[in-house]
């Protein structure tokens, strides 16, 4: 076992048990985990023995309910245990204690939950004829309502081999179901805090046709399918409401557009609370989630009223029973609206941004905005940079340019004597590769800009989008590394983005539909870049690039001899011309 999966102590609820329970604990004990927390969920005296057999084993703990409170109210305790006792770990596996989980799958969905500290992992079964009716057709049944009222496609929605992570234990400890709903619930809860689900395929097992599970195939299944159709009971409560006051303001005023503005600032209110709290489990901020509702109101009263206004004159079909049929078309709409985008977290960001996944999907408007970055860089090379004396071409250093979307042009249009490539990103260094194939010119180097072991000799050294990725320490250090590959006289070009207010506005857009890419992107003052340009350089010029919707800061500095102080007079700034 890999001690990473060490670190993952393993939950396993336990009502009545037999020896599945002994024979697994042992099985987890002999695979090196030293984490089992066990609930005796008031199993009664008549199974002490086994419990206290496996409390003598090294690394298991035995926690006792004092009486029966049903498998999700023993999830709680030991997930809380966890938590408590070990603070720092990426999660919980929770496996059952029947005999149904292998022990090698509860190990490999732990490795995967340290591979993925940030989702549910999900231990999922494959569901053949050999597999007991009841789990067949419960898990199929289930498997299709989740489908179409939670927005999830689960391969297995009653596993209990899971891997829980951290972040979501606290949410789900507030959950008020204590029975075997509580799985499902943890399902949902997934979807609407933000967290990915992963699918671990496991071993199908059922010792002597399930019979020791505790799982109810009528009473369990009914509880768990009323929970999900708690959706249907609220919108229709809503509707109900909705109607009535709209019915009663008709009679009042015979205005269909008073009557359903007052319809619906009644059954908004109620609907709100009851779907953030009751339906969707939200915990967001009402200033995160009511904006996104109220919009949703608006723009779907809106669209019900002009299609009450056409139903009835048009058709001649009564006001009431044509509000009926309009909101009946749209309630399909507004309930995946609000599953999808009103009462669902966005995942949370990354801590830094995943640039194999940028290289694999670049967005066709970087395409775009790329063509006017290379057209300022090339212009500022062939304005500012000349080669040594006894050199005829540049030498060129890009650093950060994995996959460099500038290098074609650069070598077509200034020309080169080499052209050598800086990044830590294996992958986009590698599609580089293959796109430019065997080159005299071209070197590319696995390095990180914080840690840069060239020669000092290049006539240029750019980056674009670079030293906005790290801390204010991290920034200076990535700015000066660009003149320790520089030689005296070289000139320095970066650009970086610069928080003006189109900046802020245009990413605040993308970040609100969830396609911000860049999460370690820190918008930099233009004074804090050239205060680290100063200590080696004399800054050129510097310009914002408006066309950039994000918009990026230009500068240029040449770097002065090493006998010049930081006190040098500077060279005259100039602006450059696109």
């Amino acid at each position: 076992m890999n001690q990473s999966a060490k670190e993952v102590p393993v939950v396993i609820p336990a009502y009545q048990p037999g020896e599945p329970l002994v024979s697994l604990v042992h099985g987890l004990a002999g695979l090196g985990v030293r984490a089992i927390v066990v609930i005796d969920d008031g199993s009664g005296a008549g199974f002490a023995e086994y419990f206290q057999r496996i409390a003598a084993v090294e690394g298991v703990t035995v926690v006792r309910h004092a009486v029966n409170l049903g498998k999700g109210a023993a999830l709680k305790t030991g997930m809380n245990h966890a938590l408590v006792h070990f603070p720092d770990c990426a999660g919980v596996v929770t496996a059952d204690a029947d005999g149904q989980h292998h022990p090698e799958d509860i190990v490999r969905v732990a490795d995967k939950l340290r591979a993925n500290p940030g989702a549910l992992i999900l231990g999922v079964r494959t569901f053949g004829s050999r597999v007991p009716w009841k789990s067949r057709v419960g898990n199929n049944v289930t498997r299709t309502l989740m489908r179409l009222m939670v927005g999830q496609n689960l391969a297995d929605t009653q596993t209990g081999l899971r891997g829980v992570p951290a972040a979501l234990i606290p949410h789900l400890l507030r959950v008020a179901t204590a029975g075997y709903e509580f799985e499902l619930d943890m399902l949902i809860a997934c979807k609407y805090q933000g967290c990915p689900v992963v699918q671990e395929p496991i071993q199908t097992i059922y010792l002597d046709g399930n019979k020791s599970s505790h799982f109810h195939p009528i009473f369990d299944s009914m509880r768990i399918y009323f929970l999900l159709f708690r959706f249907s009971v609220l919108s229709l409560l809503t509707a109900a409401l909705d109607n009535l006051v709209w019915a009663l303001a008709f009679a009042a005023t015979g205005s269909i557009g008073e009557s359903q503005v007052a319809g619906r600032l009644v059954a908004m209110v109620f609907n709100y609370l009851g779907a953030r709290r009751v339906v969707f489990h939200s915990r967001q901020r009402h200033q995160m989630v009511l904006p996104k509702y109220v919009l949703l109101v608006v723009a779907n009263g809106l669209l019900s009223y002009a299609l009450i206004q056409l139903i009835h004159y048009r058709f001649g079909i009564r006001a009431l029973t044509a509000k009926l049929c309009a909101e009946g078309l749209l309630f399909i709409a507004n309930f995946a609206i609000q599953r999808d985008f009103v009462f669902t977290r966005r995942e949370a960001s990354p801590a830094a941004t995943d640039w194999d996944r940028y290289y694999t999907s670049v967005p066709a408007t970087a395409r775009l905005t790329r063509r006017y970055t290379t057209a300022v860089l090339v212009d500022a090379m062939n304005r500012h940079a000349a080669p040594a004396a006894r050199e005829t071409r540049l030498s060129i250093v890009e650093i950060g340019g994995a996959n460099s979307c500038f290098v074609d042009a650069i070598l077509a249009e200034v020309g080169c004597r080499s052209y050598e490539v800086v990044d830590t990103n294996q992958y986009g260094l590698s599609l580089l590769a293959r796109r430019m194939g065997a080159s005299d010119v071209i070197r590319l180097h696995e390095q990180s800009v914080l840690d840069l072991s060239l020669a000092a000799e290049a006539d240029i050294v750019f980056s674009v989008g670079l030293v906005e990725h790290f801390d204010p320490a991290g920034t200076r250090k990535a700015v000066l590394a660009h003149f320790d590959a520089l030689r005296p006289g070289g000139i320095v070009i970066i650009t970086f983005p610069t928080p003006t207010l189109l900046y802020r506005l245009a990413r605040g857009a993308i970040e609100a539909v969830g396609m911000w890419k860049f999460h370690d992107e820190r918008p930099l003052d233009p004074r804090e870049v050239i205060r680290a340009v100063e200590e080696r350089g004399d800054v050129l010029y510097e310009k914002t690039l408006w066309p950039l919707i994000l918009t990026q800061e230009l500068i240029v500095a040449r770097k002065r001899p090493a006998r010049a102080s930081a006190g040098s007079p500077l060279t005259e700034v100039t602006e450059l011309a696109v």
